[in-house]
């Protein structure tokens, strides 16, 4: 799935060359049903994009979103917080991606388009491939190896133990004598191991959902304008699953 630049541009400039400014931002009430589902779209078109930009953006949470030491939250347990929003977002952007793209099919009708069929098949296969795509990356995160694994993986378990001691929080029986300053390496050290592994991933996954975004909003926005009677000067969409 090879990426075009700027074609997320092109989609949300489509309806703003092409229907009435403030239809299509909320402001006025559609003068008629072209109008009215041009607005639907861009709305439900943006919310797809929206997600995409915050999984592409995970990187800076893993890197730079992270508590105060006087918060009492260990970086660990936020690092566990961004990994479950992360993998949570996949799902927010398959959902969304369901939701365009059958809510198309339904109103494929009133256009009585000479290539509605072509149009409903352009659909469910832009669906069938995003989900497929986002399913390559999801499972990445879950099965790193051959067996599953939760989300809580070791390393994560142990970091939010070791601050626990190191914070005082973890009630030390009497007698028992350890070595806070090998504590608190062992903890850092963990954590350092886990923002790389995490930084990297997103890093990784960007690129790909970035190409992703792009080949999405480029057929989504070509079945549209079709069905519209309108072209796309730009619009790129020769390659393809």
């Amino acid at each position: 799935m090879e990426s075009k630049n700027n074609q997320s541009a092109l989609a949300i400039k489509y309806f703003l060359d092409n229907f009435p400014f403030d239809v299509v931002i909320g402001k006025k009430k559609p003068a008629n049903k072209n109008e009215e589902l041009a607005q639907k779209y861009l709305t439900l078109l943006t919310e797809v994009l929206d997600v995409f930009d915050r999984l592409i953006r995970y990187e800076k949470y893993f890197k730079s979103f992270l508590p105060l030491e006087k918060s009492g939250i260990s970086e660990t347990e936020a690092i566990e917080y961004h990994l479950r929003s992360y993998i949570q977002d996949f799902y927010i952007l398959q959902e969304r991606v369901r939701k365009i793209t059958k809510t198309l099919i339904k109103d494929l009708p009133y256009y009585k388009n000479k290539d509605q069929k072509v149009i409903e098949a352009v659909l469910r296969h832009l669906f069938e491939q995003i989900l497929k795509n986002l399913k390559n990356i999801t499972s990445g995160l879950r099965r790193e190896h051959v067996h599953d694994r939760s989300i809580s993986e070791l390393d994560l378990t142990s970091g939010k133990f070791l601050f626990s001691i190191n914070s005082g929080e973890f009630p030390i029986p009497e007698g028992v004598k350890l070595e806070i300053d090998k504590i608190k390496k062992r903890y850092d050290e963990v954590v350092a191991s886990m923002k790389e592994k995490y930084i990297n991933q997103a890093i990784k996954n960007s690129a790909n959902l970035t190409k992703i975004k792009e080949w999405f909003a480029a057929r989504f926005i070509y079945a549209f304008s079709t069905l519209n009677g309108h072209k796309i000067v730009g619009l790129e969409i020769n390659d393809d699953n």
